[in-house]
């Protein structure tokens, strides 16, 4: 098995190369101790402990959208280091990826608040460990979008976690994505025990 970084990054060889490089440069400087989080609303958390990204940009817009993120993980969080660890937990990268695709919809999407997200599908592959003392940051590509009435319904989004200018592993996964009161009524038929609808 090839171990990540043997060869020359996807992204630096892409037409937005340049771009995210400043990004990740201009980010990288900030001590890990004094970066932002983004607001809770836009994650779907509680508590803003539970919040594990900083900042999120759109680095490309087309038919797949390019996003860059970085992630504030504390070593000091009572989940996932409820005991010592040299490491990041590969579940806590999963969860901030989620969270980087979840803000993405509401802030670039104009995915409404409150909407609720169902994950369909997921995928995630780790070859190296992610290191407590350096930032990790995400390339995501949303693709496969699905409108309806000109609102985000579902897309399929694929990224690599990046750490020390070395891809750490990648994740991918697909959403729906609907109105709470939808949501409801689906659980409902559910529960009964008829058969779920198809998405669309």
């Amino acid at each position: 098995m090839k171990r990540a970084g043997a060869e020359r990054p996807y992204w630096k060889e892409t037409i937005f190369a340049e771009t995210l490089e400043a990004i990740l440069r201009t980010w990288s400087a900030e001590p890990l101790a004094s970066i932002p989080r983004l607001d809770r609303s836009l994650v779907h958390k509680s508590h803003d402990e539970n919040v594990f990204v900083s900042r999120l940009q759109r680095v490309l817009e087309g038919e797949e959208d390019i996003f860059a993120a970085q992630f504030v993980l504390d070593p000091g969080h009572s989940f996932f280091f409820e005991h010592p660890l040299d490491h990041i937990p590969g579940l806590m990268l999963v969860e901030a990826g989620r969270q980087a695709a979840t803000a993405a919809s509401h802030l670039y999407y104009g995915v409404p608040a409150g909407s609720v997200f169902i994950l369909r599908d997921l995928a995630v592959d780790f070859t190296v460990f992610a290191e407590l003392d350096q930032p990790v940051f995400v390339l995501s590509h949303v693709c496969d979008r699905e409108m309806r009435n000109d609102q985000l319904t579902g897309m399929f989004c694929k990224g690599a976690f990046i750490q020390n200018d070395k891809q750490i592993g990648t994740m991918s996964g697909r959403w729906m994505i609907m109105d709470r009161l939808v949501a409801e009524r689906l659980r409902e038929v559910w529960r009964a025990g008829a058969p779920a609808a198809p998405a669309e």
